[in-house]
């Protein structure tokens, strides 16, 4: 299928143009690995009957997908949810969406954290469940039931009044204030301007009686206490998105509302802070104050994703998003994808599809800026760039500004130390691209190859410890494992899992930095609180290397010291330790006893 040219490409005496038909060649640049990519990468698909929800993957060690168990072998097996204490999360009239897995009562096992999207007058909110020995969980029916909505008038019914509510796509975990206990991200969809209401309902505004049936006043920011009590922090935070209809106190976030997709939470800046990426802002942790609660800047704009930079489209697309819509990014993730030692922020523009939805900002430590063209010029990963200017994401596939394509995420899928990308698909399939080093070029992949997706992006874990991540993939019609077949001249490739001080599971968003032995390359890694979109990977880091021999490791954790706001800049710990392919490094977050923290090797 090509692509028209509508304007006058001819002059005067010259044969008319104006219909040429175009290809993608024309537009996007030659294929620019003509020949297939130096390696196949091979996915054998596993089905999984019967299982329900996102994927989310749980920090045990064989990691496995919450509603299954592992064998030990990376074979999964669903689960009866009604057995395991979890059949609630799908019960009518809850309507269950986002999920999300962490220690959030200390107790050094899973629990679960599930979202909704569902109008706030429903019996439907987020809940969580605590996990039990053997697998089992048991829901925390306290779970906010302290918190009322601020909006609803006085003697609202209590079933419609507590508890989180309101259009939740995906969920966040990660301490945000440093003390070690994992907090909650919730961004929802709040009370949208007439503006941006392109419903014409009353129901997504405030001009009818509370409670707004669809919308939220607020996103919240959930702090954890450590046993699992949270309270609700947004607006002091200055993360809760609220908009001018929602009259609650601070300045808006949003005057105008927002509707929050992919999240991530991340140290960007690498100072020892966990930042977040949601809805176009950028907020950046300045410190705690003296109640223990973040306060966040919003560096978006300055650093250059502007509103005109979000809703832009490259200059072949000719689909900028107008002012009277909401910028709606379906999957957020940050990846060094070009082994700079700098997180890029890759986005999806999700009505562009699978094939050509994908968008990458990198960062300099300052400044965001689109990259829209490969790498034109030699770099550490790029030893032979492209002859001829082609695009970032490269597809043969036609473009279709109609899709209802859903998730982004990454992975090195093929152990090189470098990054793919990979869309959940619609209708025409999911789009494997595989990173040559110079930009991306869409690849088949074995089973994994063109995939119709439901609603949800793609997980990654290493399911039989070989060394090589898996993919756990929420399908149109089931979900389904991929086992990682790729063939590799030896497997180099091993694990890093950053720990708290006792060795919690609680640095969701830390950063570690791999500098392998000769070479420029710097590898930058995140452990994952839940990202590219409503899916959530496993806890340690698999970092795939084409180098042998000891990398040294350096890990951002928080100083011990606690980054108060209002103060100096936060300062991080960093821990840095050597490791080779093929061993297993456990890391330690700063104790009294070691103040740059601790690193236990091991093959």
């Amino acid at each position: 299928m090509g692509l028209l040219c509508l304007a006058g490409c001819g002059g005067p005496g010259q044969p008319s143009t104006q219909h040429k038909t175009l290809t993608i060649e024309d537009v996007l640049g030659p294929n620019p690995l003509p020949y297939g990519p130096p390696v196949r990468l091979q996915f054998v698909r596993h089905p999984l009957t019967g299982l329900s929800g996102p994927a989310a993957v749980t920090f045990d060690s064989p990691p496995y997908l919450i509603g299954t168990a592992n064998d030990g072998s990376g074979q999964l097996s669903v689960l009866n949810l009604s057995y395991v204490g979890l059949e609630p999360i799908y019960t009518p009239p809850r309507v269950a969406y986002g999920l999300a897995t962490a220690d959030l009562n200390g107790d050094g096992i899973p629990d679960v954290i599930s979202g909704v999207y569902s109008p706030t007058n429903v019996d439907s909110t987020t809940a969580v469940y605590f996990g039990q020995p053997a697998s089992l969980f048991q829901a925390d029916l306290d779970f906010g039931m302290n918190y009322t909505d601020p909006d609803l008038p006085p003697g609202t019914d209590a079933a419609v009044s507590t508890g989180f509510r309101g259009r939740t796509e995906t969920l966040v975990v990660a301490d945000f204030n440093n003390d070690g206990a994992v907090d909650v991200f919730v961004p929802t969809y709040t009370y949208l301007d007439r503006r941006y209401d392109l419903s014409g309902s009353d129901q997504f505004v405030t001009s009818g009686p509370p409670p707004n049936v669809f919308n939220a006043p607020q996103s919240y920011l959930l702090l954890n206490d450590g046993t699992g009590h949270f309270t609700e922090a947004a607006v002091t935070a200055g993360v809760s998105m609220h908009s001018a209809l929602s009259g609650l106190p601070g300045p808006y976030t949003d005057p105008n509302g927002n509707q929050p997709e992919g999240a991530e939470a991340v140290d960007i800046n690498m100072d020892g802070l966990i930042d977040l990426y949601v809805g176009g802002h950028m907020f950046i942790n300045r410190g705690v104050d003296a109640n223990g609660i973040p306060h966040f800047e919003d560096m978006a704009a300055q650093w250059g994703l502007t509103q005109t930079v979000l809703r832009a489209s490259p200059t072949w697309a000719n689909d900028v998003i107008p002012d009277y819509k909401l910028v709606t990014d379906e999957g957020a993730k940050f990846i060094d994808w070009d082994n700079s030692g700098h997180l890029s922020l890759l986005l999806f523009r999700w009505n562009w599809g699978p094939a050509h939805g994908a968008r990458l900002f990198e960062f300099d430590g300052a400044h965001f800026a689109e990259r829209i063209y490969a790498q034109s010029s030699v770099t550490p990963t790029c030893a032979h760039p492209p002859q001829q200017r082609t695009a970032l994401f490269w597809s043969a596939r036609p473009f279709d500004y109609g899709s209802l394509a859903a998730g982004i995420n990454a992975y090195d899928l093929n152990a090189d130390g470098l990054e793919e990308v990979l869309v959940s698909g619609d209708s025409t399939g999911s789009a494997v691209f595989y990173n040559y080093g110079c930009g991306f070029v869409e690849v088949s992949a074995g089973d994994l190859t063109m995939v119709p997706g439901g609603n949800g992006g793609m997980a990654f874990a290493d399911l039989d410890q070989d060394g090589n991540v898996d993919i756990i993939y929420p399908e149109a019609v089931e979900r389904a494992y991929y086992d990682n077949r790729t063939a590799l001249v030896g497997v180099h490739s091993f694990t890093v899992e950053v720990l708290g001080a006792n060795g919690e599971h609680n640095q969701y968003g830390r950063v570690l930095q791999v500098f392998p032995p000769r070479s420029r390359r710097i590898f930058t890694r995140v452990v994952d609180g839940g990202s590219g979109y409503l899916s959530q990977s496993q806890y340690p880091i698999l970092i795939g290397t084409p180098f042998s021999g000891p990398h040294r490791v350096k890990v951002y954790y928080a100083p011990l010291a606690p980054c108060t706001y209002g103060g100096p800049p936060c300062q991080p710990a960093v821990l840095t330790f050597w490791i080779s392919p093929g061993q297993t490094a456990r890391t330690y977050a700063p104790s009294p006893a070691h103040p740059q923290g601790t690193a236990v090797v091991s093959p």
